[in-house]
């Protein structure tokens, strides 16, 4: 059902199945604990920043191991069993995107999808280094699960068949694939898409266009579809959720929660470089196979973030998603967009 087991040496010794953590062997010596993490991602490196600040933190004394591909292909709500999963003591944590938690159990964080908003790595950084994501993690806290922190994760963009999606009207009536986010949904729907929800990997062969990172793109092959990418719109970061089960994580001491929460926060910056060059790595891969991209006028940029102020008028219905909102937009106000993807330079591989 699932992908590799990736043992992360963090600690060498411990009990067995989730959430076990032992008492302190001796006088000075930390608690030894054993968790399980699973993830809809097909490895871990996302999130090997974490990894790396618990085993720092712990003194090597919290032993991760992380089971990949949770749940992938098997539907579109892929994320959803995954947080099931966490709720019901399978697996004792969990690393998976934000987007799934603005369907039910933290509305909320639909302010860190809101399109076109946080549409650079420096900007996703900038709002997850600033206190604000500790208020923000603490929205998934409640009905089994406890929130341990945000990273930063890859950014979205449009790829559409046959013509790229540079403006609004490139996206009426077309049938777009997303991953199962309510803000995702709204903002295709508002701008005139028939959405489909994806599973992890799940084909794009018969959509008109689809919202993926590079990194999916290039690993899931879906150029071989032939859609073009739009190469200067970032529509919403697909950052990522740490979370727990709420009595796994109460098992464990209190020494051991606050490392995993500084864990978390301590990852931001090394994550954020990590994606960086994961996305070079891909990109570059992915203009050697010829895949092309197109680039919307500052015209076409300007109707999009018109065409799509319906979402941000419903997403400020809730109190709280409103001042994530403002937070968030006077953070990241001056932070520069990503700049262009261009495969200048890369002579695509014949065959």
């Amino acid at each position: 059902m699932f992908g590799a087991v990736l043992g992360l040496a963090l600690l060498a010794a411990g009990c067995a199945g989730p959430a076990n953590a032992g008492k302190a062997s001796g006088r000075g010596t930390p608690e030894a604990a054993e968790l399980t993490l699973w993830t809809p991602m097909g490895s871990s490196d996302e999130f090997d920043a974490f990894l790396a600040q618990v085993g720092k933190l712990s003194d090597d004394s919290i032993h991760i191991t992380v089971v990949t591909n949770a749940h992938h292909e098997e539907g579109p709500d892929f994320e959803e069993q995954l947080v099931n999963d966490v709720k019901a003591g399978r697996t004792d944590l969990a690393a998976l995107g934000s987007r799934v938690f603005d369907i039910e159990w933290a509305p909320a964080l639909g302010a860190l999808s809101a399109p076109l908003l946080i549409n650079s790595f420096d900007a996703e950084q900038k709002v997850l280094e600033d206190p604000v994501a500790q208020r923000m993690i603490r929205e998934v806290d409640g009905d089994g699960l406890t929130g341990i922190g945000l990273l930063p994760g890859s950014l979205r963009r449009p790829f559409g068949a046959r013509t790229a999606l540079l403006g609004p009207a490139d996206y009426e009536g077309r049938t777009i694939g997303i991953q199962e986010s309510k803000v995702a949904d709204t903002t295709m729907r508002t701008l005139g898409a028939r959405p489909e929800w994806m599973a992890a990997g799940g084909s794009v062969a018969d959509l008109d266009g689809y919202e993926q990172q590079i990194t999916s793109v290039n690993g899931s092959h879906y150029d071989k579809a032939g859609m073009i990418g739009t190469a200067n719109v970032v529509l919403w970061p697909r950052t990522i959720v740490l979370v727990a089960g709420s009595k796994t994580f109460q098992r464990l001491s209190e020494e051991q929660r606050n490392v995993l929460r500084e864990a978390a926060r301590r990852a931001v910056p090394g994550a954020g470089t990590a994606l960086r060059e994961q996305e070079q790595s891909a990109l570059g891969s992915l203009c050697r196979r010829g895949q092309k991209f197109a680039t919307a006028s500052p015209a076409q940029l300007a109707a999009l973030r018109k065409a799509v102020q319906p979402v941000y008028d419903r997403l400020s219905r809730d109190r709280r998603t409103q001042e994530y909102l403002d937070a968030i937009t006077a953070l990241v106000r001056g932070v520069p967009a990503e700049p262009a993807l261009s495969c200048a330079g890369v002579t695509p591989t014949a065959g």
